[in-house]
């Protein structure tokens, strides 16, 4: 696997201009692209398939939920665009998932856990009193269950999901900082190299790119940072 499809760019624009200048800056370094739910709201599919046309992997991050006819309605339309990656949440139940999951073609279906932006005060305010690290593996369960391809969890919840569920499913982390980058509203979060080093299928990396004076060569940074992690463990 080559280092820079571990790196997909979260595109936090909301100019259409920006995003696919910016596109096309960074689209022969990495291996894919984040579109998130600001972004497809204004400019909806017609958006997404602007960016399409520079031959990059998108990854629609839309965290999909509600009753489980409205949820496959709605996926039906998304991937007639055919992104490569589409999220649901996993709170939504196991009749949702297996909703979409009938009917996503060539998409892998990836279920939202716990957000990154959670911890466990978080948890206890919704009346859940078991550690975050237990409640990830339970909806995680949930959703090989009911059929999806894989799953997004922090950094700190890689280890645990790669030990119990091994290679069957995509792990996407989002939380993915260098060290000399801010936190921003982010509670749990790792280095790219470590993160590929308990488990990472696909790191997720935003502001740490796209808020860089120079975003390539943090980008080579990023990767860098992978390989030197890789060979330390050979």
């Amino acid at each position: 696997m080559k280092l820079k499809n571990y790196v997909y760019c979260a595109l936090d624009f909301s100019d259409l201009n920006q995003t696919l200048n910016f596109t096309d800056k960074v689209c022969k370094h990495i291996g894919g692209v984040k579109v998130g739910l600001e972004f497809f709201v204004k400019y909806g599919i017609e958006g997404v398939l602007e960016i399409k046309k520079f031959g990059i992997p998108v990854f629609l991050d839309l965290k999909l939920h509600d009753i489980p006819n409205t949820v496959k309605n709605t996926t039906e339309n998304i991937i007639k665009i055919k992104p490569q990656l589409l999220t649901i949440h996993l709170t939504g139940g196991s009749e949702m998932i297996k909703q979409v999951c009938k009917i996503k073609e060539d998409t892998k279906i990836i279920g939202v856990t716990m957000l990154t932006s959670l911890d466990r005060n978080d948890l206890k305010v919704f009346g859940v009193e078991i550690p975050e690290s237990q409640f990830v593996q339970n909806l995680t369960s949930l959703g090989m269950r009911s059929g999806i391809d894989g799953v997004v969890s922090s950094p700190l919840e890689l280890t645990k999901l790669k030990k119990k569920f091994g290679n069957k499913l995509t792990y996407v982390t989002p939380g993915i900082r260098l060290n000399k980058d801010i936190k921003n509203d982010q509670k749990r979060v790792s280095s790219p190299g470590q993160a590929v080093l308990d488990g990472s299928s696909l790191l997720v990396i935003g502001r740490p790119i796209t808020m860089s004076r120079n975003p390539i060569k943090r980008i080579e940074e990023i990767l860098e940072n992978i390989r030197e992690s890789l060979e330390s463990r050979n």
